[in-house]
């Protein structure tokens, strides 16, 4: 076992298997209330490639991705996504955070930052 993964084995050791399972119900719900945002974030690279290869078609809106009940939760994740970049990459992070703090404004509607 590699030993960068040492710890992790000892942490999951330490758990009961409902924590274990509660884990994984966890990780997947995390997936799932993403799923929208990740496929409008692919969107919109894959949109950005395009573009600077001389291909153009329409940027989508989120909601062409996103379900308006999935709102909530993909702008937390989108926060989420951006404070780990920003954590993890400092000063080197500046672009990659003005993207997500851009997509979480997208993502809230007039009508959402008004309530």
């Amino acid at each position: 076992m590699d030993d960068q993964l040492e710890p992790v084995a000892a942490a999951l050791a330490a758990l009961e298997d409902s924590e274990l399972r509660a884990l994984v119900v966890a990780a997947n719900e995390l997936v799932l209330m993403a799923a929208g945002l990740l496929s409008w974030i692919e969107h919109l690279a894959d949109w950005e490639l395009n573009r600077r290869s001389g291909l153009d078609f329409p940027l989508q809106p989120p909601d062409a991705a996103i379900a308006p009940e999935e709102g909530a939760e993909s702008i937390v994740a989108a926060t989420m996504m951006r404070d780990g970049f920003a954590d993890a990459n400092g000063d080197n992070a500046e672009p990659v955070v003005a993207l997500f703090d851009a997509i979480v404004g997208a993502l809230a509607s007039p009508a959402e930052r008004l309530h």
